[in-house]
């Protein structure tokens, strides 16, 4: 992480602190409102990493409550993932907590696949860097058509033209 954004990262969790100081901490959505607050403050901000990572814990609190055990692989998993999805949008954020879950449940259902494709095997999975495997791994997300168009840089290409 840059520099930057671990001290933008580091101020937002300091205020999510102060904002949620009168409560006693059962309560996993206020966390996350504010993680997701800090989130959208970053990304406006350009501090794309840093929002990655609020977005992420945002979404993982308000997952907590689903059927998934919070392990480490899948924090890591959700990582990868997480990440991906964002940097794969133009604005670099995540507008509404609905668009989160949706993702969030993306990426929980993908890692279900993969626990079940795993069990299933013939063969034992040996894998000394977990993380590397998991940014092979491949979701498809639902981007808008502009962002998607960008995103394979259709718009740039000498070939594609109009005939208008």
């Amino acid at each position: 992480m840059i520099k930057g954004s671990e001290q933008y990262y580091k101020q937002a969790l300091h205020i999510c602190k102060i904002n949620l100081s009168n409560q006693d901490g059962s309560d996993v959505f206020e966390t996350a409102a504010c993680f997701f607050q800090m989130g959208t403050l970053l990304s406006e901000l350009g501090e794309v990493a840093g929002a990655i990572r609020c977005f992420n814990d945002a979404f993982l609190l308000r997952g907590s409550s689903s059927r998934i055990p919070s392990t480490l692989q899948f924090r890591e998993f959700h990582d990868v993932q997480m990440a991906s999805y964002i940097l794969g949008k133009k604005n670099k954020s995540i507008r509404t907590y609905a668009e989160g879950d949706m993702v969030h449940d993306l990426i929980k259902g993908r890692w279900l696949e993969l626990l079940d494709e795993l069990t299933e095997s013939q063969f034992p999975f040996v894998c000394e860097d977990l993380r590397a495997w998991f940014k092979t791994v491949r979701i498809d997300f639902p981007y808008s058509i502009k962002e998607m168009i960008s995103l394979s840089d259709l718009e740039d290409a000498p070939h594609i033209r109009s005939n208008t």
